[in-house]
């Protein structure tokens, strides 16, 4: 279950690679935000980025394996619900700042 669930997550990432996708993590009052980011607006290169407490951090980039950051950041957020850590992905912050009036 956890293999299909991991694998749909990809898919989704890949499907709109050029959109951030954000995974807003949470254990009471604490937030975790781990973010693929894609700088040139398109699949490749990307980043994932780890705030936490406020502080913003790269763990991974990524310039020549297409899905690289989205397995990683998928796998990040699996380690985190293994934590006790609840873990949703959002919207992409392209389609968030668009929605907002």
């Amino acid at each position: 279950m956890k293999a299909l669930t991991l694998a749909l997550l990809v898919g989704t990432f890949s499907a709109a690679a050029a959109d951030n996708q954000i995974t807003h993590c949470q254990l009471g009052d604490a937030v975790r935000i781990i973010e693929v980011a894609y700088p040139q607006g398109t699949e490749l290169p990307c980043e994932v980025h780890y705030t936490k407490d406020g502080q913003d951090t790269v763990l991974w980039r990524a310039s020549n394996e297409a899905g690289y950051c989205e397995q990683k950041a998928a796998d990040f957020a699996e380690k985190q619900r293994s934590w006790g850590w609840q873990c949703v992905v959002t919207a992409s912050s392209a389609k968030a700042e668009a929605e907002t009036p």
